[in-house]
């Protein structure tokens, strides 16, 4: 059988992906005949009389290993190549498909080219049926403490083997173009990033210029909107630069070395110029990267946001043995107790409010436990969460 005219059964629940396979069969000189489970397959079959037998696995009323069974069992039908339409996601769907009798694989989602590389296949003339083959005793195959009985001859484990080879290869193949596709988008994806981020920067910028000058041309009875208009162009530039840096971390090109703590925390100090932060300074090196700054930016941030114009925040280093523990403390409103387990998780899945504000300290988190640290929070007076907070992380030494 060459192929053109061939009847083809095929066995799917679906309506839609039978409808695919039915037009990929017709457009090749097939002539399809559909059922919709194993039971139905079974009732048609005699009227039929197909060359070939697609079938899907996953079917109501009689799945596709059943059906594959009941088609072997039967000296009428047994001669008949059957194809099983599986995603081949683990080993069992080999030895299951083998252990029902099957002859072949074609993975899902169907790809037309490989259908026909399938069927051409099993239908080249001379190709040995099922029934010139010689029969051999059942072979028990151990697999996840289930025994499977194979009884399969040679040639057809080894077809059903090299189809599942094929098969695997076939998605290996897919998920690299999937990759080049995601690795293509992923890079204009950042193209974009960058120049929204750099416009956006720029008119913050100019936005800020222009509403410090704004302030000092106010009366001050409305200095607060000034005020209030300043507090959100920072905002918006806290949260460009936390996309900035959640972007660095997933980039991840820098290899983690020794940090001097000390020159970390004064450079960022220095960005808080109106804010009284007290530091004795540190001799303590750590192992970090570049973007351990951010640490201290988001934390330094998140208490000046919440203390207000009278902030004040202490920086303790303190020695823990084979790491250093870090201390940011400030007087602001605190964090009640019902909110120090999840403080730090606003926006793992499940708990994201769909907006930048509290990125940092999600981002400080990220940071800590990619530098093999640990963050957690307290009260700064303890059991008094009113008196502020005072936020704990810890650092690995230089060995």
């Amino acid at each position: 059988m060459n192929g053109t005219k061939a009847k083809i059964l095929v066995v799917e629940d679906s309506r839609t992906q039978a409808e695919l396979l039915k037009n990929i069969l017709e457009k090749h000189g097939y002539v399809p005949s559909l059922a919709e489970n194993g039971k139905h397959a079974l009732e048609m079959i005699g009227a039929v009389q197909p060359e070939v037998i697609i079938s899907d696995i996953l079917m109501p009323v009689m799945n596709g290993y059943e059906f594959c069974r009941a088609i072997k069992k039967d000296t009428r039908y047994r001669h008949i190549p059957v194809i099983l339409l599986t995603m081949l996601s683990d080993t069992q769907d080999v030895i299951q498909a083998m252990e029902s009798g099957a002859d072949n694989f074609i993975i899902k989602p169907c790809q037309e080219e490989y259908i026909l590389s399938r069927l051409t296949t099993i239908l080249k003339p001379g190709t040995p049926s099922r029934s010139d083959a010689v029969r051999e005793e059942p072979v028990d195959i151990e697999l996840s403490g289930k025994t499977y009985t194979i009884s399969h001859d040679r040639r057809q484990i080894i077809e059903l083997l090299l189809s599942s080879f094929e098969a695997a290869v076939q998605q290996r193949q897919e998920v690299l173009k999937a990759q080049g596709r995601l690795a293509d988008a992923n890079e204009e994806a950042n193209l974009y990033l960058d120049i929204i981020t750099h416009d956006i920067n720029n008119l913050n910028t100019g936005a800020l210029a222009l509403t410090e000058l704004l302030l000092m041309k106010t009366a001050e009875a409305d200095r607060a909107y000034a005020l209030r208009l300043i507090a959100c162009i920072d905002q918006s530039i806290e949260i460009i630069g936390n996309v900035s840096t959640i972007r660095r971390m997933h980039e991840k090109k820098e290899a983690i070395r020794s940090v001097a703590l000390n020159d970390v925390i004064k450079n960022e100090i220095r960005h808080f110029s109106s804010t009284r932060i007290i530091f004795a300074g540190t001799d303590a090196i750590v192992m970090a990267d570049t973007l351990i700054g951010q640490i201290f930016t988001n934390l330094i941030g998140n208490s000046v946001k919440f203390a207000g114009t009278d902030a004040e925040i202490a920086i303790e280093v303190r020695d823990a043995g084979t790491m250093v523990e870090v201390v940011v403390a400030d007087n602001g409103p605190g964090i009640p107790d019902a909110m120090k387990p999840v403080i730090f998780d606003r926006f793992k899945k499940g708990r994201s409010t769909k907006t930048g504000k509290g990125l940092g300290l999600f981002i400080a988190r990220m940071l800590v436990e990619m530098y093999g640290g640990k963050i957690w929070v307290r009260d700064r007076v303890p059991g008094q969460p009113d008196k502020g907070a005072a936020i704990h992380f810890t650092m690995k030494k230089k060995s």
